[in-house]
């Protein structure tokens, strides 16, 4: 360990040599560790709006990596005994950088659930840490200048000690134990509380904002739900503040963000099993039709609400903000500043060492190492500026000021504390999420096959995946795909059909043969590819002058995402993923049955338009068949399409289509699949999936439409 001093050796002998060549092991590894931290600070907070799986890499590898690296460097510190305090002071700063990624806790939904392992970690790391300290202090006879370092240290070794603490503490809130005794409190609270509820404007909306720490039962006393001064901000509380923070446009922005973290706590239900029961569903409904998409553009305010609400979900689960805000909120301030204070003390510190001491810089011949010291506690405290920043520009931060503001009178009618607050509220955080659907075409990658990542994902035993599926892509997820998805939302007033309800409002029930509604096994998955492979034909080869139409943009954008949940994220959909693969694989191999069934139609067409021309030729009958492959299907599809004489209507049945299979697809009673993919960027279907939630629309509807409009 590091490290108590000893005899130092000769200049010219070999020990002095080995001492030296270790020194500059240590010094490039602690270089490593640094900028691995650095990466992990930096990285971290972007997983969600970059989305590159590249940065996950980068991220999922230095997380993994961290513990053992720093162990390992620590550990070639212990051959070195002169530079034992250069070395203290490193060995320090890298047990500090363990603990100190606020916007990181966990990169994957597992490492929750094995908090205590990381617990023991850091119980090690602080033991280590007192051992290090100790040794040093033990070095005050023999080293005159070490009590210029022993304070600072010590200071910062408690900062440790809390962060360490803080980093336990917001794992163990969402581990499942914890995590149900909230979800019971507000389950309690919302059965207790009933009152008429508006959904416009909010009066009687229970919804918790913030203060389940204070709902406790203690004996002897009165259930904390029946108390009156019971320390709880609900939804109806923001809306009914009078304020000048609160009443234009930026304020009814800032209401939704308050809004967005109650609904967050009711979606938390949904992850640790709770059921909402039929009074709720039904006030639920209320909510979302009459209330949330109330307005003359309700897509833009209901998917920025859940966007948002989507960000305290996943903060609370894989950051530290969630904690610090509901019980350490002053340590997500003072922290930072205090280890800013405290690399300035070191630093003053360090500095008096170097220049003051001849016997540091010349005794044995040796170079100087604070250079270096100084350079770690300048990039630290870098670093907890900012996240010092991040915290602060937060959603979690702007509601816990929100708050504020509603309770204290005296903030509503002070000017100076009104725009303090209100200059606090313009920090920009980043983005809530990538805002792009990933797109993937089928005709495009039709019988291609990598069969070297094939070998390189048996090779790494899983590591890699296989690839077989093609390329894919992405695009930004426009307004229009948005006010599509809401308008075929409010048309359906909550019940949920396979996309023939669009058809007959369309007057073209005659398609919903594709709908593939007698399947029992892989229906979804089936009606997806054939649905998919008429869009594309009708975009390609039927219909390219009204390409630039919105709803043709609509048509294919949904189409060719849903197409990317079909090949990417199966897990997502209502087959078992299983089945969808299997479906997909065997509709992709060009050595499978459905090609040897079309006759090899398709050799030697390598482009898409090509494709498209070879498929329209299939044969009108072939389509019929109800063993036809998919890919016949699609054609029969696309020419009963190219029927329709309105190429505007033709265009808005697909349109309507894709967004009532969007709808139709979402519920999900795997909750968890929905927060796993939080971390990774997240996914479009997930936003649906919680609007419907909120709107008490947790199950599908039937295949046909229950009466004729």
């Amino acid at each position: 360990m590091v490290l108590a001093p000893s005899p130092q050796p000769s200049d010219d002998s070999p020990m002095r040599h080995c001492a030296d060549d270790n020194t500059d092991v240590v010094e490039a590894f602690v270089y490593l560790a640094v900028v691995a931290m650095f990466l992990l600070h930096i990285l971290g907070p972007l997983r969600r709006p970059l989305s590159h799986g590249l940065l996950h890499h980068i991220v999922m590898g230095v997380y993994t990596l961290s513990y053992p690296l720093v162990g390992y460097t620590i550990g070639r510190m212990q051959s070195s005994d002169i530079y034992y305090m250069d070395f203290t002071v490193w060995a320090v700063f890298l047990l500090l950088l363990l603990s100190s990624t606020d916007s990181l806790t966990a990169c994957r939904l597992n490492d929750i659930n094995s908090w205590k392992s990381i617990y023991v970690k850091q119980l090690f790391k602080g033991v280590l840490l007192v051992y290090i300290i100790i040794l040093f202090a033990f070095d005050f006879e023999q080293q005159d200048d070490a009590h210029y370092l022993w304070y600072p240290l010590s200071a910062i070794l408690f900062v440790i000690i809390l962060k360490s603490y803080v980093m336990i503490a917001s794992m163990r809130m969402v581990s499942k134990s914890y995590l149900g005794k909230n979800m019971r409190v507000i389950t309690e609270y919302m059965r207790y509380k009933v009152v008429p509820f508006d959904p416009v404007t909010m009066e009687g909306c229970r919804y918790m904002v913030a203060g389940e720490k204070h709902c406790i039962n203690r004996r002897g006393r009165t259930p904390w739900y029946e108390q009156e001064d019971l320390k709880v901000t609900t939804v109806d509380q923001i809306w009914q503040c009078k304020g000048n923070l609160l009443t234009d446009d930026r304020g009814n922005a800032l209401k939704d963000l308050c809004l967005s973290m109650a609904l967050s706590k009711m979606l938390n239900r949904r992850f640790d099993g709770f059921k909402l029961s039929k009074a709720e569903l039904q006030k639920t409904h209320d909510f979302v039709f009459k209330g949330l998409l109330a307005g003359d553009e309700p897509h833009l305010r209901a998917f920025r609400v859940i966007e948002e609400e989507l960000v305290f979900v996943h903060d609370m689960y894989y950051t530290r903000y969630s904690y610090l805000y509901q019980k350490g909120k002053y340590l997500a301030l003072c922290l930072p500043v205090i280890m800013i204070a405290l690399c300035s003390w070191l630093t003053v510190a360090c500095l008096d060492v170097k220049y003051q001491d001849d016997r540091y810089r010349s005794n044995h011949g040796k170079r100087s190492l604070m250079s270096e010291t100084i350079v770690i506690m300048v990039v630290l405290a870098f670093l907890e500026v900012y996240q010092l920043y991040l915290y602060i520009a937060s959603g979690w931060f702007k509601v816990a000021l929100i708050r504020s503001y509603v309770a204290a009178p005296y903030f509503q009618t002070s000017c100076f504390s009104e725009m303090i607050i209100r200059l606090l509220l313009m920090l920009k955080a980043f983005r809530p999420w990538k805002g792009r659907l990933g797109q993937y075409c089928f005709l495009e990658n039709l019988g291609r096959r990598s069969k070297l990542m094939s070998c390189l994902h048996y090779g790494t035993l899983g590591l890699l995946d296989k690839a077989m599926k093609g390329s894919k892509n992405s695009v930004k997820l426009s307004e229009d795909v948005k006010k599509a998805i809401i308008d075929s939302l409010l048309a359906s007033n909550g019940v949920l059909t396979n996309g023939v309800t669009s058809l007959q409002k369309n007057g073209v029930h005659g398609l919903s043969w594709a709908c593939d509604a007698n399947a029992t096994v892989g229906a979804v998955t089936r009606t997806i590819l054939v649905w998919h492979i008429a869009t594309t034909l009708s975009e390609h080869q039927l219909d390219k002058q009204g390409k630039k139409a919105k709803a043709v943009r609509t048509a294919s954008t949904l189409s060719k995402y849903c197409m990317h949940l079909l090949a990417f994220a199966p897990d997502l959909l209502p087959d078992h993923h299983s089945i969808s693969e299997a479906i997909l694989d065997q509709s992709i191999d060009k050595e499978g049955d459905q090609w040897q069934r079309l006759g090899g139609l398709l050799e030697g067409a390598n482009d898409l338009e090509s494709r498209c021309k070879k498929l329209l030729k299939i044969s009108t009958n072939d389509g019929n068949d109800d063993e036809a492959p998919l890919l016949a299907k699609g054609a029969q599809l696309a020419r009963q399409i190219e029927g329709i004489q309105d190429s505007k209507l033709r265009w808005k049945v697909l349109s309507d289509f894709w967004a009532e299979m969007m709808l139709y697809i979402s519920p999900s009673d795997d909750a968890r699949v929905h927060l796993e993919v939080l971390p990774k960027g997240g996914e479009f279907i997930t936003h649906i999936w919680a609007l419907l939630t909120h709107a008490g629309v947790l199950k599908r509807g039937p295949t046909e439409p229950k009466h004729v409009v």
